[in-house]
């Protein structure tokens, strides 16, 4: 008996076909059939072929695949050890659906009470804090201060990084309210340096003008911790009142490394006013210090003016460490 071609089956695609069609695709401007492609791709059994197209979904802006990416999002929550280890799948899902700016908060909702235990050496250990820390800005966006108790309740998750997502979710959503669980937080305090920083950041989003003080409280280096989390809350704030309590605390370092972190807090403030100080400190401050704003200057590479200012400067110490450093960091091949 002879089978007619049209009636001949395709072989079904490997796994490791499938990734490499979504790899091809990455990069390109996708037609209406390969935007279909990629839903299609959504529905696939494997999280790793999952994962891939989410992420392809939210590079091209698919919006018509939020259907598809909660649908995988529910299906991988059924056996999540066994079908989606490490929360691949859900975490690009939720990934996509936020970068697509889905309103739908009860997959976010889902999504931020997750906890995936998961077995490794000598126990088990929750993969979904990633999951959770990017639900948790989904919902901010989305609910606004509705999301006020889920954000609360994620200020004491064990993960660090829910704890910095809700932070900076806190300082996204930007009332009295959110801004009064900031400061309860910080007066009693994280183990971690980079959820207090964040803490702080949050703080200073609410509201800048009443903020400012309580962050400058902390920029005290008998704390380096501390100090450092304050000093780096003030320098990615970009705020102009952020540069005089960083500058105070410049001058009352005496650890090097802590005032090293100080200067790259300085630097990334990227403002005329900041450079101008750190430029002032490569010209008069001892060669270590000089070294050290040097270097945080980097930022400011693209900048011209800054560069021939340097060039000058360091040209007049004649300090030869100092020229090496400049050399090393502005000097382009």
């Amino acid at each position: 008996m002879i089978i007619p071609v049209d009636k001949i089956m395709a072989p079904r695609a490997s796994l490791d076909d499938k990734l490499a069609r979504l790899r091809e695709l990455r990069g390109q401007v996708l037609s209406a059939e390969q935007k279909a492609e990629v839903r299609k791709f959504i529905s696939d059994r494997s999280n790793l072929v999952v994962a891939a197209a989410a992420a392809l979904a939210g590079e091209n802006g698919i919006h018509e695949a939020a259907k598809e990416l909660e649908a995988a999002f529910d299906r991988f929550l059924v056996n999540p050890v066994k079908d989606d280890k490490i929360c691949r799948a859900k975490l690009a899902a939720i990934q996509t659906l936020d970068k697509l700016e889905h309103l739908n908060a009860e997959v976010f909702l889902k999504a931020a009470r997750h906890v995936q235990f998961e077995p490794v050496w000598g126990g088990s250990e929750d993969t979904a804090p990633p999951l959770r820390a990017a639900a948790l800005v989904a919902l901010a966006r989305v609910e606004g201060v509705s999301s006020l108790p889920i954000l609360v309740d994620a200020m004491v998750d064990p993960a660090k990084d829910v704890r910095t997502a809700s932070a900076v979710a806190l300082g996204a959503v930007g009332t009295e309210a959110a801004g009064l669980v900031l400061r309860l937080k910080i007066r009693t305090g994280d183990k971690d340096p980079d959820v207090l920083s964040e803490c702080l950041g949050g703080l200073l989003a609410v509201d800048p003008k009443e903020n400012m003080p309580i962050v400058a409280e902390f920029l005290e280096p008998i704390e380096p911790d501390k100090c450092e989390a304050a000093a780096m809350a003030l320098g990615r704030s970009r705020l102009p009142e952020a540069l005089e309590p960083l500058k105070g605390c410049v001058s009352s370092c005496r650890d090097p490394e802590l005032r090293q972190q100080v200067l790259l807090a300085v630097g990334i403030m990227r403002r005329p006013a900041a450079a101008d100080f750190l430029m002032e400190i490569v010209a008069t401050e001892s060669e270590e210090t000089a070294i050290d704003a040097l270097s945080a200057l980097k930022i400011y590479r693209a900048d011209s003016r800054v560069g021939q200012r340097l060039a000058e400067i360091v040209r007049s110490r004649d300090d030869s460490k100092l020229t090496s450093a400049f050399e090393r960091d502005w000097i382009k091949d």
